[in-house]
């Protein structure tokens, strides 16, 4: 646990950056948004000097829920199959966008399994009841 907590700290720039990257923004951006000069930014990273109201702008720029900087995967999982979800958002997992599309693509190939036998029940129904009708019409 001690080990998860001190790979999260240290790749928390790393993490930012690549959110950074995908909204289009660069580091020196974020660091400018925030009145901060880029090695002010880094040494508090590095530090963990980052004040909570920074966290914030920076969860705000990311548009990411602030509680991602703070929690552990694994407990927020746990946790998180408990209660209703409020963020979709895990910066720490890059697996879990693979997951959710492999889910939901399952998931539709299931509607249209159950569309695809509800249609053939009622094609077995109707035939069926078109041979009642030939016996009896003997």
């Amino acid at each position: 646990m001690l080990s998860l907590r001190k790979e999260i700290l240290m790749n928390l720039k790393g993490k930012i950056v690549e959110l950074l990257d995908k909204q289009k923004y660069s580091y020196k951006d974020l660091a400018e948004h925030l009145n901060l000069t880029e090695g002010q930014l880094d040494h508090a990273l590095e530090t963990k000097t980052l004040e909570v109201r920074t966290l914030e702008l920076i969860s705000k720029e990311l548009r990411i829920p602030l509680y991602s900087f703070f929690r552990d995967p694994a407990q927020m999982a746990a946790y998180m199959e408990e209660k209703e979800k409020y963020y979709d958002v895990n910066i720490w997992s890059h697996q879990e966008i693979k997951y959710k599309s492999e889910i939901d693509r399952l998931r539709e190939d299931l509607q249209k399994l159950s569309s695809d036998i509800k249609n053939k029940e009622m094609l077995i129904e109707t035939l069926e009841s078109e041979l009642k009708k030939g016996w009896t019409n003997k």
